[in-house]
């Protein structure tokens, strides 16, 4: 007699494909997130309404394989592919990942929910799946952020989570269902008399509404993001002299400053901070008769400006160096300038 493992061959290869399109496509939503906070100008947290996104595939294992602990296996093998693809936050996305499974698999624990697949408790575990990694990021990244604005992104993101995660994901199985593609428990194919666009449509419909977001990420990544950890910022635009500013080459202009960051979604105390002054960084450059602007610039694209004879006269904005991330610092008590203005890891400043 053969053994009869856990898993089958097909719970395995599921599990496989899922993680695979979950984690590459995951990379582009992540990316897409990011130009959406420079189009809406903020640092982050604007991409929350596509949250759901990065969990429908492990709620889509869950109800396919109907299986105790495939959420948590989906959801770890999803975040290693997100990983080693290029993901823009790294090994927490693994953290953020295996979370997301875990409570998928808690809240759809019973076998016979699984089965049923009712609309509330899908739709409850893909929207508390969703929501958690607004929370998990706040442990690692966002330190100091307003309580209010946590709880907004998170109700943003579990919205999301329900959409995606619950009601498209429940669709996508009916649709194969009555495709003939998937089966229930008791073996019974769903009725495949019905037309195409009918069994298939909430497939049909899902895939156009990924690739749309997917094309946005590509978009993003090979146009706006770059790879962070360069240890040089370009300096170009309307100059006489473009080159790459290297923070040990301005040693001599070393300055300490002073600075409070003030934003809208976080703050650091006032402290000092040392770094090379952007108007010595700018007058390097050389600008060109007529520039009147200077555009900081980060590897995921967020961005900022500044008015050209505003900074060559203020030697107390300036560029840190640290853990080999450049930083723009400035005074967000000062005049003219907020919390946002504190550009994290710059890759250019354009000049024009």
């Amino acid at each position: 007699m053969d053994k009869e493992y856990f898993l089958s061959t097909k719970d395995l290869v599921t599990i496989a494909i899922l993680s695979a399109l979950g984690g590459g496509l995951s990379v582009y939503v992540g990316y897409l997130g990011n130009l959406i906070n420079r189009v809406v100008g903020v640092p982050f947290g604007a991409g929350q309404f596509m949250a759901g996104l990065h969990v429908i595939w492990i709620v889509l294992a869950v109800g396919i394989t109907k299986k105790k602990g495939v959420g948590t296996a989906t959801s770890l093998l999803k975040g290693v592919v997100e990983l080693f693809l290029g993901g823009t936050h790294g090994v927490v996305i693994v953290v953020v990942s295996l979370i997301q499974g875990l409570l998928i698999d808690t809240v759809l624990f019973k076998d016979s929910t699984k089965e049923k697949r009712g609309l509330i408790p899908y739709c409850f575990a893909g929207g508390i799946s969703a929501a958690s990694n607004v929370f998990v990021f706040q442990a690692f990244f966002f330190a100091g952020i307003p309580i209010i604005l946590i709880m907004m992104l998170g109700m943003l993101a579990f919205a999301s989570g329900v959409i995606f995660g619950g009601y498209i994901s429940l669709q996508m199985m009916d649709s194969l269902e009555q495709g003939g593609l998937i089966y229930s428990s008791i073996g019974e194919k769903k009725d495949t008399d019905k037309p195409i666009y009918i069994r298939y449509g909430s497939v049909i419909i899902t895939v156009i509404f990924l690739i749309s977001f997917t094309v946005g990420g590509v978009y993003y990544f090979h146009n706006v993001y770059e790879p962070p950890g360069s240890e040089s910022i370009g300096v170009t635009g309307e100059v006489d002299n473009e080159y790459d500013f290297v923070y040990d080459d301005f040693q001599e202009h070393e300055k300490v400053v002073l600075a409070e960051l003030e934003g809208s979604v976080t703050y650091e105390p006032p402290r000092n901070y040392t770094g090379i002054p952007l108007n010595v960084v700018i007058d390097h450059a050389e600008p060109g008769k007529g520039t009147s602007e200077i555009r900081v610039i980060a590897t995921d694209g967020y961005d900022r400006d500044f008015d050209l004879e505003g900074v060559m006269n203020d030697d107390e904005v300036i560029i840190s160096y640290d853990d080999g991330e450049y930083r723009l610092v400035v005074d967000s008590r000062k005049e003219g300038y907020t919390g946002s203005d504190w550009v994290q890891d710059i890759s250019r400043i354009e000049v024009s």
